[in-house]
């Protein structure tokens, strides 16, 4: 027995260091940077492109990370992030400025002791020309959604089509209270939000929904990993020739039951939002004006709160927006354009002129577990799927026109139409 002992002291000794190692290079690949994703900026210098915003978590063991980008793989440039610490983990984030219009731009992100990232690269702001937005609503982590699975195949499917840029109708999470979710989300959709930046708004379930002091706040998990224009509630940024405004709809189904419903008319809400389109309106480069929110303005059922379209409507039609994007309903529905509650006559389900009215979108389908169909028998529908399905939109802007196209987890095109000025 003691000479079985001794042969194998040296084993365990060789499994153990192996172990040891084993644990070491985890943790070693855990501290790489990850969560990577990218914003843009809500103020740019007038004649170049949006900076650029880069976000990205650590494990927590301290010390300095940057990044470095450039036009070419070697990134020349080096940037050192600012850091914050979120339970477990640090997060950190870093501006890319100075930018050349319409340039690619390589980077990777992290530390020569923490790691570094893989190469990535985005796109600049181009000075003319099309530009495309991938978009997205209601990713939430509920049924059959459970890990994001949908939603990854959603967001691959995205990364194909190169947007400059993503915007997300809310409803990022299932609940928004676990910071796992978010961890998970952004580590499910990194190769997209990695190379087309993500420009979010909340939903009901990302937010707190008890009623109290805190009903509608956000959890700060959602202000310590996302790097938003503003108070990154209610923001707006300009990208070429449109001007994307996101606004926060809070929980206006239970709002509404307490007189809490955001945008009342005459709120510092409101007041900033009628600013932000004056400011449009006058502005003689601005060709196109989007909203995007979590609650729709218009939908058929129960997301239809008459409270929320009351508040928000009025501003919509007196400057004249182009297009209102929202999810919350996880349907695709799209409404003809609308002026003053009316349906605007048209000969074409899919054809526009611009300045006639405003089209509104439900877009709720990419990851979300589906709710059913859309309001087919409303007489202002233009078009929703005779199937349930998980879905996304491509939206190519020029000058002169807007297309909007729709596919399902299929990558199968199941809608578009146009506008053009």
């Amino acid at each position: 027995m003691k000479c079985f002992r001794s042969s194998l002291m040296p084993v365990l000794s060789i499994l153990l260091i192996t172990g040891l190692f084993r644990v070491e290079l985890l943790s070693s690949l855990n501290a790489q940077p990850d969560l990577i994703h990218l914003s843009l900026a809500g103020k740019k210098t007038s004649g170049a492109p949006s900076p650029v915003l880069v976000t990205w978590s650590s494990v927590k063991k301290g010390g300095s990370q940057f990044v470095k980008f450039g036009p070419t793989p070697e990134t020349g440039f080096i940037v050192k992030a600012k850091k914050s610490d979120l339970n477990d983990q640090f997060v950190f984030n870093a501006r890319l400025k100075k930018l050349k219009m319409g340039t690619k731009y390589y980077y990777r992100c992290g530390s020569d002791t923490e790691g570094w990232s893989p190469l990535y690269s985005f796109h600049s702001e181009p000075d003319s020309g099309t530009f495309r937005v991938g978009i997205i609503g209601d990713t939430q982590n509920n049924n059959n959604n459970e890990t994001f699975e949908k939603t990854r195949g959603i967001t691959d499917l995205i990364r194909i089509y190169s947007p400059s840029f993503t915007l997300h109708m809310g409803d990022i999470v299932d609940n928004g209270s676990i910071t796992e979710n978010w961890n998970r989300f952004l580590s499910v959709s990194q190769e997209l939000n990695a190379v087309s930046p993500l420009m979010s708004v909340l939903g009901n379930h990302d937010v707190q929904n008890e009623q109290g002091k805190d009903f509608q706040k956000p959890f700060q998990d959602y202000h310590d990993l996302f790097n938003l224009p503003g108070d990154e509630v209610n923001y707006s940024f300009t990208y070429m020739n449109v001007r994307f405004i996101g606004i926060f709809s809070g929980c206006a189904e239970a709002a509404a039951r307490t007189g809490q419903v955001k945008y009342t008319p005459g709120s510092t809400e409101y007041k900033w939002l009628d600013a932000e389109l004056s400011k449009a309106d006058k502005d003689k480069q601005i060709k196109w004006v989007v909203v995007w929110m979590h609650y729709p303005v218009y939908s058929f059922g129960w997301s239809n709160i008459a409270k929320w379209r009351e508040n928000v409507l009025p501003l919509l039609e007196k400057h004249r927006v182009d297009l209102c994007l929202a999810g919350h309903r996880h349907v695709y529905e799209r409404h003809f354009q609308m002026d003053n509650g009316v349906r605007v006559k048209n000969s074409s389900a899919s054809s526009f002129s611009a300045g006639r009215g405003t089209i509104f979108i439900t877009n709720g389908t990419a990851g979300g577990n589906p709710t059913g169909l859309g309001g087919a028998e409303l007489p202002d529908i233009a078009f929703t799927p005779e199937r349930i399905m998980y879905s996304f939109g491509i939206m190519d802007i020029s000058s002169k026109s807007m297309t909007y196209r729709v596919f399902d987890k299929d990558n199968l095109l199941i809608d578009w139409f146009i506008i053009t000025r």
